[in-house]
């Protein structure tokens, strides 16, 4: 418990003060609550030994009100120091696990993985934003109104203090208990939910998959099952908790039982005045309350413990650069040297070495698999090599920050991904303090300028999760209008054009003009006729690099390349026909 309070203090970064001030206050405001119960008591005792005077109670109403009075104060410097404080160190976090995201390996976000981070930034943090101000809160009033009790007893009569304290070190040994079990079936319930996320989001993801192959039974099924898997994690955490918190609650019924067991054999044997006992009688029925409330509790501690245990991971995730070097290109040639690198043990690049000559155009050509966008995706250092070493303008990439590296270029994807955003805020992704005097010379070089202006607000139209309101082409021609707009020097291009309609084929091949004219171009090729103008065409099979050249050195070579070509230029002129694939006559 007290471990996981110093874990919320030590996220609290610089809210940490506050907290101190908002738990100092708390306490002390604690304090005044318990005030009129003990003036109670002694105008009980007061009463039963016959020393009761108006004098006296008028002076401890007095006391009453002041503490009261405080006790309201307390209560409202308590508000403003906590107030908000909770959703602004989560915010923080939030911003701290973005940025921690952004520079771990791309490799780190499988399914899995996915599901982890989608339920610590969702339920984890939220959980802790709802909950940690209150738990705190209720933990330092639990134990201050514990301890002022206790004291309070001690005085009265230390052999009945001793009776009555009996119940705490039994709920002790049971809170241990609880706490230990709850770790087990905590974590089980935090695993299962990882599971339910993850499970959630391949089924919104793949719904249209399951409804195109009406594969309700099974692709339901998966989904179902991780449903099913949280319920009973869940309800076993509940059925696991319920005895251990009675027996909790118990302990202190027996300590209740034990003070109206001894209270009268005390009174009647003369080691006890009248009031003295009635003071005990009274604080039977009172003074467990504040650490019963601990028990309450139990579970929500553990569970933020799981919580603060989930962002650790994340927060622990090796970073790219975490060395603190940054050391700027000397131009923008790129040379691989020796390099290799694996998924999971998967050999993907094996070997590899070349050189990329600054404002030239290179064409990466190869079946599926044979490490293109790996290529690709190691340039722009979102995953770094195992072997060997990738050199932009004669500096090693591991001695770069990856914000200074893809400072440096701008990648256009085959699949385009925009954000829940308007067209303005998307196409000014890659320059942020863009003007729109800018942003509208870059649409119109990436030929989306009149299609933008038929909508009714214009650049300021949303256009949907991952631009859910827009046609292929339209998407592909806001990528590369960003791309234009950020006029980084090297531009990787996983063929814009290859999955497009012939009517917009044009305009996106103009854009892509506008786009790399001076660059640095490395392009992912999946036609050929449209790299036929490479300065180099670089041909991979399995990892390695098969040949190298122009598009007519390696014609004659007759190899891999002139194989593909020649494959291509056969299925050109296959058409549709009569529901069958059948060549047109030449």
């Amino acid at each position: 418990m007290i471990k996981i309070i110093k874990r919320i203090f030590g996220l609290a970064g610089k809210y940490k003060k506050k907290l101190y001030w908002a738990f100092l206050f708390g306490f002390l405001e604690n304090i005044c609550a318990n005030i009129p119960v003990i003036v109670i008591l002694l105008t009980l005792n007061d009463i039963t030994t016959g020393q009761f005077f108006m004098s006296n109670m008028m002076n401890r109403l007095w006391v009453m009100v002041g503490a009261l009075l405080l006790q309201y104060l307390f209560n409202l410097i308590v508000s403003h120091f906590q107030s908000g404080t909770g959703f602004k160190i989560i915010g923080q976090q939030r911003f701290k696990i973005g940025e921690q995201l952004r520079r771990v390996p791309m490799g780190y976000f499988s399914d899995k993985n996915v599901g982890n981070i989608s339920a610590v930034v969702t339920s984890d943090l939220t959980f802790i934003e709802l909950y940690s101000m209150q738990f705190i809160s209720k933990i330092v009033n639990a134990i201050a109104g514990a301890i002022i009790i206790a004291v309070f007893v001690c005085f009265i009569d230390i052999q009945m203090a001793l009776i009555t304290l009996t119940a705490y070190p039994l709920a002790y040994l049971v809170y241990i208990k609880i706490q230990s079990l709850f770790k087990v079936f905590g974590g089980i319930r935090q695993e299962a939910q990882v599971d339910l996320i993850s499970g959630v989001l391949e089924y919104v993801h793949g719904l249209s998959v399951i409804k195109a192959f009406n594969m309700k039974g099974k692709g339901f099924k998966k989904f179902a099952d991780s449903v099913k898997r949280f319920e009973t994690s869940a309800l076993e955490f509940e059925m696991i908790a319920v005895p251990w918190l009675t027996l909790y609650n118990l302990c202190f019924q027996m300590g209740a039982a034990l003070i109206l067991y001894f209270g009268p054999y005390l009174y009647f044997a003369g080691e006890l005045t009248s009031g003295k006992f009635f003071m005990f009688m009274v604080i039977a029925f009172r003074m467990y309350l504040p650490i019963e409330i601990i028990g309450v509790l139990a579970g929500i501690i553990r569970l933020m413990g799981a919580c603060l245990d989930r962002i650790d991971e994340i927060k622990n995730i090796p970073l790219l650069d975490e060395k603190d070097v940054d050391k700027p290109p000397n131009g923008y040639d790129i040379e691989f040297k020796n390099v290799s690198f694996a998924y999971e043990q998967k050999d993907t690049i094996k070997n590899l070495s070349f050189n990329v000559k600054e404002k030239t155009i290179t064409a990466l050509v190869g079946p599926s698999g044979s490490g293109k966008t790996t290529i690709t995706n190691l340039i722009s250092r979102f995953w770094d090599v195992q072997k060997g070493e990738i050199n932009l303008g004669g500096t090693n990439l591991k001695d770069m920050k990856c914000d200074s590296i893809v400072s440096h270029i701008s990648i256009v994807f085959q699949n385009v991904y925009l954000f829940n955003d308007t067209i303005l805020n998307n196409i000014k992704f890659g320059k942020p303090q863009a003007t729109m005097e800018e942003v509208i010379k870059a649409a119109k070089k990436a030929e989306c300028h009149e299609f933008i202006k038929k909508f009714d607000n214009g650049y300021e139209t949303m256009i949907g999760e991952g631009g859910s309101t827009l046609s292929g082409g339209e998407k592909q021609r806001l990528s590369i209008a960003r791309a234009i707009l950020k006029d980084a020097p090297i531009i990787i291009l996983d063929e814009a054009s290859a999955s497009i309609d012939p009517e917009n084929e044009k305009k996106i091949q103009q854009a892509i003009n506008s786009l790399v004219k001076n660059k640095t171009l490395i392009v992912i090729a999946h036609r050929l006729s449209t790299i036929r103008n490479a300065d180099q065409i670089l041909v991979l099979a399995d990892g390695k690099l098969q040949e190298r050249g122009t598009h007519d050195e390696l014609l004659k070579n007759h190899g891999l390349y002139a194989d593909f070509w020649q494959r291509r230029q056969k299925t050109r002129d296959w058409r549709l026909s009569n529901k069958n694939l059948v060549a047109a006559p030449s």
